[in-house]
């Protein structure tokens, strides 16, 4: 039988003899995949993009925990910026003030002086 002709009976030959489809099955056992072989490799791919995704989504709650936490610390930065704007204007108020009170102490020493001589 020559090898066109073979291979033009072999789907026959595949789907109506079992002991030939059991011999063609044990032939390429070693060389082909089986359906249960493909099975369990995408079984274990997704066993695996599962344990993917969860460490995902255990980076993600840590980042989100990471952002919290830069947030707070930003608000505090900005409390404290708020905080060291009212102390300045407060501490250039007192400054004002004290110079102010020097002023008037010179005048009334002056005054106080000037009373004395006379």
């Amino acid at each position: 039988m020559e090898k066109k002709e073979f291979l033009k009976l072999l789907p026959k030959l595949i789907r109506e003899d079992d002991e030939i489809k059991g011999a063609i099955i044990t032939a390429l056992s070693g060389v082909v995949a089986t359906k249960e072989d493909i099975t369990r490799v995408i079984e274990h791919s997704n066993r695996r993009f599962e344990e993917i995704n969860n460490r995902f989504e255990d980076n993600n709650k840590r980042f989100e925990e990471i952002n919290k936490r830069f947030e707070a610390a930003a608000k505090e930065r900005s409390d404290i910026q708020d905080s060291v704007m009212v102390l300045r204007g407060t501490v250039g108020e007192v400054l004002q003030e004290v110079d102010t009170l020097k002023k008037d102490i010179k005048n009334g020493n002056k005054e106080i002086l000037d009373y004395l001589r006379e």
